[in-house]
């Protein structure tokens, strides 16, 4: 594909000037080698960062400086992931690329193949970075910081192999700073082009833009130094390097990974065309994310977190009118044979089947603006696809008026793997309503914004600088005000080497690149080494070896954790399905997909399961429900399984992903669930037994505070202040089952005419019971800003949650204080 860009591209005369290339080295300060670089001009060539390259603070934003990561020993490993030295080949002098001498600053090639090679580099000698006898501009910022007695390469282009083929264009700056030198090896020339000495000298903190103008028409190149012209060079024509099928391009270093940059490089910019003729006033920055910054707006803001960190505290909670939901017991000060119970959903009608080719098991479900259901997952090639239903049942594949595989309901044509998740942002413009957060083409995890969840863009930086092992769950929180992430981290291994999975969770303030990264120190990972049961290579970012970042270790907390108390061992959580509940604050709902594995070193009674005889494979997987407060503290109830293996539709079901989000239909909440009637990984493939299901859940109803039939429940709340004059109950006593509700002040004393006795039996089916008294009615508005607590009795019955309000009608949704 990069040669057939390459003959569109130069055979036409006609060509208008534009980026080729544009390196703003914006990702976080410290991340680890094997990270990407990427590129945000049009053609998007990426490059990787070496063992001789950091990410510093640069002009704008952030910059590359090839200086040295500190010494690491590198374990003996697979040739694929560098972790095997290899000598030279017979006919070669340099030794094939590996963790051992992979001392470059930023890379890319079509070499090295023995390595891993995912994130998708170009052939740079098949592109206009091969530069020729054609107009072109090349300009950085630059900040001189030492001498190291030697030319310090900015660049250097090869026909490769590195080091072994003579074959190069190369600009580098000369030892004593009064002069770059333009080496272009197939014109025999090497020209010396005077600079601004006094200009570069080190030691100043000021940066110079640089710029380097070819003229194919009259064979000169013209030097600027912060717009200023400072030298115009007379050359014979410049020749391209021949396509070399292990071509590579080095920044900061040449391709013996010798010769290191004397300073800072930011925002390297390869121009198609003469840019500038004349004096100029240098541009600030070419980077986009400046004028997005100043475009922000403040964040959409919903009420404080009552219940943060799972702390009780004796100061009345203002509760106001808030919805509060009985998932765990934050408002509660007592209770007595209350349980807190999984209410698993009604499973109805499968609403995708006959599933045909790639279809990736991890779904995400969304409501547009116009109230039809989306569904996003990916198919061949790991492109996102959306399938659109107005009635939540019967889903088909909109015409999108372009096709990929047959099909025109494309709206990522990128390898992202469903390995993220759309949302609606209410914090985003018009244009970029839509964010998703995914890996790309296993380079990191990004954002892409759109103005519709049909048409996507990309922001060329990504958020977080690891590979992702599978889906990202990501939202925006309004009571935090930040955007909250889960994803996956394979960093930790159980007792019989089995990968073990876990969560590392982030968050952001702002969803535009980059998110706050702390990188661990060798030291760090050495401590970690005696706390945890690591996996082999460390530091991590070893493990999909120099050409391929690595993916999360402990650079964030870990969540969702197997807890040996509570699992089997040898199982875990293999995506949370995290959300922020849409319709009552203070409440983080996650549907972990748990994974009980047979392929365990012990007991062998289970890991006979795993017998291809048998026809199962690494094990089944079933979907469970946890609850949070404030998305980082959890608490997981593993029975009954939210959504069970078993049979759905006539289908013998081993495995079921619930999908991420939800969507609401009046007192319901419908949810998704792809399943497969073959284990993971399974040992007989069974692509006709996958579907898509539709189930139901009451509103609020994920768990309930639950009151035996044969004897009476209590609860007794924490003091609260509320507001309103009406309390409603989400509650199903069934018919012999009833409860009653006292309202008593700071000393546990009934007010008058609200005590337990007084309450009329509360006996039925709703989502908006309203609670009334004898002698009171519903009107509670006299207690309204008074400090209270609430006594409520049940005894049969199933309390899912309670409100208190206005007037008449349904339980609020988002009520502030």
């Amino acid at each position: 594909m990069a040669m057939l860009f390459f003959f569109s591209v130069f055979n036409p005369q006609n060509l208008r000037p534009q980026t080729v290339a544009l390196w703003l080295f914006d990702e976080p300060q410290g991340v680890y080698p094997s990270s990407v670089l990427s590129d945000s001009g049009p053609n998007d060539y990426p490059l990787v960062l070496g063992l001789g390259g950091r990410i510093v603070a640069g002009k704008n934003g952030n910059a590359l400086e090839p200086l040295e990561y500190p010494e690491i020993s590198i374990p003996e490993g697979e040739i694929r992931f560098g972790l095997k030295r290899l000598p030279p080949r017979p006919d070669r002098t340099v030794p094939p690329l590996s963790w051992h001498n992979a001392q470059f600053c930023a890379l890319m090639t079509r070499g090295e193949n023995h390595l891993r090679k995912q994130v998708g580099f170009a052939q740079a000698t098949s592109t206009r970075l091969n530069l020729g006898d054609f107009d072109w501009t090349v300009e950085f910022w630059f900040l001189p910081t030492r001498s190291t007695g030697a030319d310090g390469v900015v660049f250097e282009i090869g026909e490769g192999p590195r080091g072994d083929n003579p074959a190069v264009t190369c600009l580098r700056l000369a030892q004593d700073f009064r002069a770059f030198v333009l080496e272009n090896t197939p014109s025999g020339q090497m020209v010396n082009i005077p600079t601004d000495a006094a200009a570069l000298q080190p030691g100043g903190a000021k940066w110079h833009h640089l710029a380097f103008v070819y003229s194919a028409a009259r064979h000169t190149l013209r030097h600027f130094v912060d717009g200023r012209p400072v030298a115009e060079v007379k050359l014979r024509p410049l020749q391209r390097l021949k396509p070399g099928e292990e071509d590579y391009m080095s920044i900061g270093r040449d391709g013996r990974w010798r010769r290191p940059l004397q300073g800072r490089l930011d925002e390297l910019h390869v121009f198609f065309g003469q840019k500038y003729r004349a004096a100029f006033q240098p541009t600030q920055t070419l980077s986009p994310r400046a004028e997005r910054v100043r475009a922000l707006r403040p964040h959409i803001a919903g009420p404080p977190l009552l219940f943060a960190g799972n702390q009780k505290t004796q100061t009345p909670v203002r509760l106001g009118s808030r919805k509060y939901l009985l998932i765990d017991d934050a408002l509660i000060e007592k209770m007595e044979n209350i349980t807190f119970a999984v209410n698993p959903p009604r499973v109805e009608e499968v609403v995708i089947d006959s599933i045909r080719g790639p279809f990736r098991k991890h779904l995400t479900v969304v409501e547009d603006d116009s109230g039809r259901i989306r569904i996003y997952n990916s198919v061949e090639k790991d492109y996102l696809q959306v399938l659109i239903s107005t009635d939540g049942i019967h889903f088909t594949a909109p015409d999108l008026g372009r096709e990929y595989f047959g099909r025109k309901n494309i709206v990522i044509p990128a390898p992202v793997g469903g390995l993220g998740t759309p949302f609606l942002d209410p914090n985003g413009p018009s244009e970029e309503r839509w964010k998703y957060i995914s890996d790309f083409h296993r380079r990191g995890i990004y954002l892409f914004v759109s103005p519709d969840g049909l048409h996507w863009k990309r922001h060329s930086t990504y958020v977080l600088p690891f590979r992702s092992g599978t889906q990202s769950c990501a939202f925006y929180d309004d009571q935090q005000q930040k955007y909250l992430a889960y994803h996956r981290t394979d960093v930790l291994q159980f007792p019989g080497g089995e990968t073990r999975r876990e969560t590392a969770f982030t968050e952001s303030e702002s969803i535009y690149p980059p998110w706050p990264f702390r990188p661990l120190s060798p030291e760090q990972v050495q401590k970690l080494k005696k706390k945890f049961p690591l996996r082999d290579p460390q530091p991590w970012f070893l493990d999909n070896g120099p050409l391929t970042p690595g993916g999360f270790s402990f650079e964030y907390p870990h969540l969702f954790t197997p807890v040996d108390t509570l699992d089997p061992a040898d199982t875990d959580i293999y995506v949370t399905k995290a959300i922020k509940y849409p319709w009552a604050p203070d409440v983080y709902l996650a549907f972990p997909i748990v994974y009980f594995h047979y392929e365990v070193e012990q007991p062998a009674a289970r890991r006979a399961l795993m017998d291809s005889v048998r026809g199962r494979g690494s094990g089944p997987i079933e979907t469970q429900l946890a609850v949070s407060r404030d998305g980082f503290h959890w608490r997981r109830y593993p029975r009954p399984a939210y959504v069970g293996i078993g049979r759905y539709g006539g289908r013998d079901i081993k495995t079921a992903y619930l999908a991420q989000g939800m969507v609401r239909r009046g007192d319901e909440i419908w949810q998704y669930f792809f399943a497969e009637t073959q284990y993971h990984s399974a040992w007989i493939k069974r692509p006709e037994g996958r579907a898509v299901f539709r189930v139901v859940q009451r509103l609020d109803g994920f768990v309930s505070a639950d009151a035996p039939y044969d004897r009476v429940g209590r609860i007794v709340t924490r003091p609260l202040i509320f507001r309103g004059d009406r309390l409603r109950l989400n509650i199903d006593t069934d018919a012999a089952g009833y409860a009653q509700v006292g309202i008593l002040d700071e000393n546990g004393k009934p007010f008058p005419g609200y005590s337990v006795e007084e309450c009329v039996y509360i006996n039925g089916d709703a989502v908006a019971y309203e609670v009334e008294w004898l002698q009171r009615g519903s009107d509670v508005s006299a207690l309204a800003g008074k400090v209270v607590r609430l006594d409520i009795r049940l005894r049969g019955a199933r309390l899912y949650a309670l409100q208190f309000g206005n007037g008449s009608g349904q339980i609020e949704s988002r009520s502030l204080e």
